[in-house]
């Protein structure tokens, strides 16, 4: 199957899955190509010579300023006048429709082409109007509950393909131990001395990007009777300081410095560094407890967390619930407007916080959610198994 992928190649968000599923969809025997405007360094095989990069076009390839999605089926538009039997756009809705409408050659090429949608859906009360798009380009869910909303404006179910999570996130053991250079970690304890961590404090982990979707000054409020409580407990936060989502040295403001001085950022993205996976496996295994205080259309950084040995506190809302399962707890939230023309979600930061203290203090139950957490994430989120999912959807759909 000649297919076409739009989504990003980059090293976090929805640059990871494109490069995950697009290994996996190679490895199955597809020739995959691939459109990226949000590429992070020089890309490797086997992307580098599949990838029309909207952000540094190479010769040969669309000259600069002269992109719409029509004129990249056009002869001379990749190298050997290859054509798609079929397009997936990755992504959420806005930026689908917006590349689908662009222009009208574009939509002509969007009909005429079967065309899918692989869409995270991350609240209730989808607007109407989106059917309009996906009356032609299907939709694909990542989630049940995504399948769900979706089929309340469609009217029928779409299918349902979840994330994989690397295998690069694991436990480090003795056995498996992450190698970062000359520096072997093999516990917990040493995670923590490679991120100058006191190696008897408790560690909450967060390590989404700062955006108003993820409510990061709701999980510091969440937080902060917790660190009062617990002296010896960290907030650490893996984000930039400053970004749509706030000001995260603003926020420290509120609270007083005793409290504030727990709650820290690792500083690598205010840096400008991106940290390799193993590198951020070693980070999940500093953590006792990975918090999330967001909807999501399926929640890969809790899922890797997960896949690391740590449990995790969620939102009892959209994909959160199937990916924490048993591996983690679920508080109440209540719905909140977005921009999007729907609703997002808001934690019971008093009951979030009861959850992450509780869960600190019990060692032995977080022991247990942890083992259920790493055989829960390799047999319910497999790359392999997804990708041939949709495979074999694309093929059976053209």
């Amino acid at each position: 199957m000649k297919l076409l992928f739009f989504g990003d190649l980059a090293g976090t968000g929805f640059g990871t899955v494109t490069m995950d599923m697009g290994r996996e969809l190679l490895a199955l025997g597809h020739d995959v190509r691939f459109v990226s405007q949000n590429e992070l360094g020089d890309l490797a095989e086997p992307f580098a010579s599949r990838t029309l990069s909207l952000s540094e076009r190479r010769e040969g390839w669309l000259a600069a300023g002269d992109f719409s999605p029509a004129k990249i089926v056009e002869a001379g538009a990749w190298p050997d006048a290859w054509e798609p039997e079929a397009i997936v756009l990755l992504g959420d809705f806005y930026a689908a429709r917006l590349l689908v409408f662009m222009d009208e050659a574009g939509e002509e090429m969007f009909r005429r082409i079967p065309t899918f949608h692989y869409v995270p859906v991350e609240g209730i009360g989808l607007p109407p109007a989106w059917a309009k798009l996906w009356s032609f380009v299907r939709p694909i869910a990542m989630s049940e509950f995504g399948a769900d909303e979706i089929q309340k404006i469609m009217g029928s179910r779409p299918p349902v393909i979840y994330h994989g999570v690397s295998q690069d996130f694991y436990p480090a053991t003795a056995t498996r131990p992450i190698r970062l250079g000359s520096t072997v970690i093999r516990s917990k304890a040493e995670a923590r001395e490679y991120f100058h961590v006191d190696p008897k404090a408790r560690v909450v982990l967060r390590t989404d990007a700062n955006w108003p979707r993820k409510r990061y000054a709701s999980l510091m409020r969440a937080m902060a009777p917790v660190l009062l409580a617990r002296p010896d407990v960290l907030l650490v936060m893996h984000c930039r300081s400053s970004d749509p989502g706030g000001d995260l040295r603003d926020l420290h403001s509120h609270f007083p410095p005793a409290i504030s001085q727990q709650m820290v950022n690792t500083g690598y993205h205010d840096r400008g560094f991106l940290l390799d996976r193993p590198t951020l496996c070693a980070l999940y295994n500093m953590a006792d407890v990975y918090a999330s205080t967001s909807a999501e259309g399926f929640g890969l950084t809790i899922a890797e967390a997960l896949a690391c040995g740590v449990p995790a506190v969620g939102a009892n809302y959209s994909a959160v619930p199937e990916v924490i399962g048993k591996a983690g707890v679920v508080v109440p939230v209540e719905l909140i407007d977005n921009e999007y023309g729907h609703f997002w979600c808001a934690v019971d930061e008093d009951q979030f916080g009861n959850a992450v203290g509780e869960m600190l203090d019990s060692p032995r139950e977080r022991g247990l959610m942890a083992a259920q957490a790493v055989t829960q994430v390799r047999t319910k989120f497999s790359w392999p198994v997804e990708a041939g999912k949709l495979a074999s959807y694309l093929e059976s759909s053209i």
